[in-house]
């Protein structure tokens, strides 16, 4: 279920590295990182007590402001990987907080968080795409246990509350959510809230909110809050405004209009139009009949898992890894042919259960492609205050015949070996270009039927010098 309230804007909170003060004090520093390491080690009593001494004997400097805000009775007090899969530069963070949870009960949700990663991997779409994504705990105490409403307030990290829903669904300040999540060094601006004392779930903005610690309410929210999709089901839960059209529902009943259109063209099985979504019975359509789990279901329903997998390379390139260090369009810089061969290896993202495929191609300089058309914004919504780590766009065509095509080894590994006697001496640009087709063994179709955005698909290049022998 969606948040009703809309999710206030905050002020960004400054790193240390950007606090204005006197310069870091070595003891002070050390005190931090003591502290910090206290926390990830599961030893937040500890950690709290070092954050209030830090506050205490170095009030003026970067690292006392951050032991005073991290040592009040409702704080952040670190953050832990509990799966990494590879740098944050290339990886969807999803960041698992706790709402409500007291500095006695907080190595319970310190379980909860490490159980939640096998539910995303057990689930065939982002079981898929498990490794695309890293996990880390944000470990926040709380004050209090409870859930705002009904006359009540308690002190806790989130400022949890009843949303205005017929079942009283859990809600969370968004504004809060996000000065934690700028506690962290990196964030793609995604965090799993699990609400202690809180029903049911909302979602949107990048956060979704559990009440305990249900995986399907998981899964469902976290649709909303990373996919951006809509529900699925008719029953109402809360008033809503005018349907409008989004990925997995319209308020036209008209197939030709649908935004899924590209599916009932292939002809994918179980896809045309069911009336019955967005909280209502009539008014609303969705592309499948029953078992999508933004619905009552269990799965991600076709046109939901492309809308995923295409947000996901929104942030993730797939191509990990380049060398030697790729050449941009316009440069000076190139690697020279000196001996008989020169070796690229390009490292491409690694889905669970199919490859990703490489192309390559030698043109002489005058002959070289431009890289994009143009590129559009898709990614997470955090990026309104942090560079994307993506800015895909369509790719040029390339008419002419691969020198290479390779599906690469099980460890994403593809190598192009330019050898001198295939080139006359000059200038070359050494393209490739790396595409997830999406095709999983036993799938009639590919699970992403239109990417007019270019974002599974990279490109790197190389600007390579022929010397005469």
């Amino acid at each position: 279920m969606k948040a009703l309230l809309a999710l206030p804007l905050l002020l960004t909170v400054p790193h240390l590295s950007s606090d204005a003060g006197p310069p870091p004090d070595g003891e002070a520093t050390a005190l931090l990182e003591k502290a910090e390491g206290r926390a990830a080690a599961g030893k937040y009593r500890e950690a709290q007590r070092l954050y209030r001494k830090l506050a205490k004997e170095f009030p003026d400097a970067p690292e006392g402001r951050v032991g005073e805000r991290r040592g009040r009775p409702s704080a952040f007090l670190g953050a832990a990987d509990i799966v990494r899969h590879g740098d944050s530069e290339n990886r969807v963070d999803v960041v698992l907080m706790g709402e409500g949870y007291q500095l006695k009960e907080m190595k319970a949700f310190a379980k909860l968080a490490d159980d939640l990663p096998d539910y995303f991997r057990r689930n065939r779409t982002l079981g898929e795409y498990f490794s695309y994504f890293n996990f880390i705990r944000a470990d926040l105490v709380s004050a209090d246990n409870g859930v705002d409403g009904f006359g009540r307030e308690y002190d806790t990290a989130l400022g949890g509350h009843i949303l205005g829903t017929y079942a009283g669904h859990v809600g969370v300040n968004g504004g809060e959510v996000r000065q934690m999540l700028d506690e962290l060094p990196d964030h793609d601006g995604q965090a799993i809230v699990f609400a202690k004392l809180g029903v049911l779930g909302s979602g949107g903005g990048g956060i979704a909110t559990i009440g305990g610690r249900n995986m399907k309410t998981t899964l469902h929210e976290f649709g909303h809050s990373f996919g951006r999709l809509s529900d699925e089901y008719s029953s109402e839960t809360h008033k809503r405004g005018p349907t409008k059209a989004n990925v997995n529902v319209t308020n036209d009943p008209d197939p030709e209009r649908a935004p899924w259109k590209h599916f009932i063209d292939a002809k994918v099985p179980g896809v045309d139009m069911y009336q019955g979504a967005d909280g209502r019975a009539r008014g609303a359509w969705r592309p499948t009949a029953n078992g999508c789990i933004m619905g009552a279901g269990e799965f991600y329903c076709p046109v939901c898992r492309e809308q995923f997998i295409k947000l996901i390379y929104s942030v993730v390139d797939p191509i990990d890894r380049a060398s030697p260090p790729p050449h941009g369009g316009r440069t000076t810089e190139e690697v020279v042919l000196e001996g008989k061969e020169l070796v690229f290896e390009v490292t491409a993202m690694q889905p669970a259960n199919h490859m990703l495929s490489a192309q390559w191609w030698v043109f002489p300089e005058a002959d070289a492609p431009k890289p994009k058309i143009g590129s559009k914004g898709y990614g997470p919504y955090d990026k309104r205050r942090q560079k994307a780590k993506r800015e895909p766009g369509r790719l040029m065509p390339i008419d002419a015949k691969p020198a290479q095509k390779s599906k690469g080894k099980r460890d994403g590994e593809h190598e192009f070996k330019l050898k001198r006697s295939s080139v006359e001496p000059g200038r070359y640009r050494v393209i490739c270009r790396v595409t997830d087709p999406v095709q999983l063994r036993g799938s009639r179709h590919p699970w992403v039927l239109k990417d007019d955005r270019g974002l599974l698909q990279s490109e790197v290049g190389w600007w390579v010098r022929v010397e005469e022998e």
